[in-house]
């Protein structure tokens, strides 16, 4: 008899397809900075800014996002969200003042989180106990390759219509396919349709066992008073910085260096294809050798992507910078997850991973304009490149760190 298809993997599918259209649409937003501020007069900081307004929201409503997934529904929260996230996408294209794009970002800010890795995150977990960090990274690769698909054709969009029609045409796409994949595919637990969560032992079409053990781990009061919480804090922020600052600047960066259009969009696509593979080789790293080791090759990645970048001069760095960055952009969503999972379990998951998804939050807040006024103040990337391998170097001695005190905890502390 056919073993019939555990329904996680259409879970985890159908998030493949949100991350893409509800975040990857989003990371486009580098191809858009030179149009839009050469068209309207902006600087490179205060433009960047508009995105900072937008993560500085979502990262104060990261909480107030778990307890609404846990009051009313998963898929209510990404239905609703989802769809306003793509009417704020397409309002960009209407602009025409720096506060424009400012007020827009407010109300992106406020519905951005319904299509955000901590939902996407805390479903996986629901369904999932065990090839977490497959299935993980599986769901994340969306936001990659979303954005692998959008930055050519939205380039060519704006190339050949302008940035105003590269706005709407990816404000219409995901609304397109956000709402009918949330609707027919999201289940918010695998109670709903008499399963239990994925495990070896189960087999791919487990059935519910009835009694349900109580989650062991931490409460969210208990993990912020372990070393291992704040060195994985401050190793998510330099991750998110890592990623989120070349993410927003690498295409004007190489455009400024005498690079094509057409280089440009390639190299940029090729980071967001390299972070769709990286994703799923990630989570396969964790499941397999733990987090010492993917906290080790995180740390590297983080800091060959700016190396290459430095180098961005000879023609091969730009596509080597390409590959770094996408492997590092893993480390954005897939250790956040892993890590607060296997450092404080499954009490008061939720709650943990709403936190640690602010600080990485405030990251992708506060880097890009940051980097941006760098370049305003001194003309040149060069210092905020260097700067970015010195916080690769932070990572990694904060990631091998953390896994170095939680295994030097008592066996009775151990929860997984």
């Amino acid at each position: 008899m056919k073993r019939k298809i555990f329904y996680g993997w259409y879970i985890v599918a159908a998030c493949v397809v949100v991350a893409a259209a509800g975040i990857g649409f989003h990371n486009t937003a580098s191809i858009f900075i030179r149009p839009v501020t050469e068209d309207l007069g902006f600087s490179r900081g205060e433009f960047t800014f508009f995105r900072t307004i937008v993560v500085i929201l979502a990262a104060v409503l990261l909480p107030s996002y778990a307890k609404l997934v846990r009051k009313f529904s998963i898929k209510k929260v990404m239905l609703v969200g989802t769809s306003l996230n793509s009417l704020a996408l397409f309002s960009y294209s209407f602009g025409t003042e720096i506060w424009h794009f400012y007020l827009i970002a407010v109300f992106n800010g406020l519905v951005v989180n319904a299509s955000h890795f901590m939902v996407i995150g805390i479903l996986i977990s629901r369904w999932f106990e065990d090839k977490k960090g497959l299935a993980l990274g599986l769901a994340f690769a969306g936001s990659g390759l979303g954005a692998a698909i959008m930055v050519p054709l939205a380039s060519w969009i704006i190339e050949g219509f302008g940035w105003r029609w590269g706005f709407r045409f990816s404000g219409m796409a995901a609304l397109c396919i956000l709402v009918p994949t949330v609707l027919l595919l999201i289940k918010d637990n695998p109670e709903a349709l008499g399963l239990s969560p994925y495990r070896r032992e189960n087999g791919d079409s487990a059935l519910s066992a009835g009694m349900v053990s109580e989650p062991k781990g931490l409460y969210l009061a208990e993990a912020r008073k372990t070393p291992c919480f704040w060195l994985l804090a401050v190793a998510l922020l330099g991750i998110s910085i890592s990623a989120s600052a070349p993410n927003a600047h690498t295409a004007p960066y190489l455009s400024d260096l005498g690079y094509s259009v057409g280089v440009v969009s390639a190299v940029v696509s090729l980071s967001m294809i390299v972070l769709t593979v990286g994703k799923i080789i990630m989570g396969h790293v964790f499941d397999r050798f733990g987090t010492f080791v993917g906290g080790i090759t995180l740390g590297v990645f983080c800091i060959l992507s700016p190396a290459f970048a430095l180098w961005a001069v000879n023609p091969v760095a730009p596509w080597m910078h390409a590959v770094f960055l996408g492997m590092a952009s893993t480390g954005f969503s897939i250790p956040v997850n892993i890590y607060a999972m296997k450092f404080f379990g499954q009490k008061d998951f939720p709650a943990i991973l709403s936190v640690l998804s602010v600080v990485t939050a405030l990251g992708a807040a506060f880097s890009p304009p940051g980097m941006g006024l760098v370049y305003d103040f001194f003309g040149s990337y060069t210092y905020a490149w260097v700067a970015l391998i010195l916080i690769g170097c932070v990572v990694t001695l904060c990631l091998t760190g953390a896994d170095m005190v939680y295994r030097k905890l008592s066996i009775e502390k151990r929860f997984n």
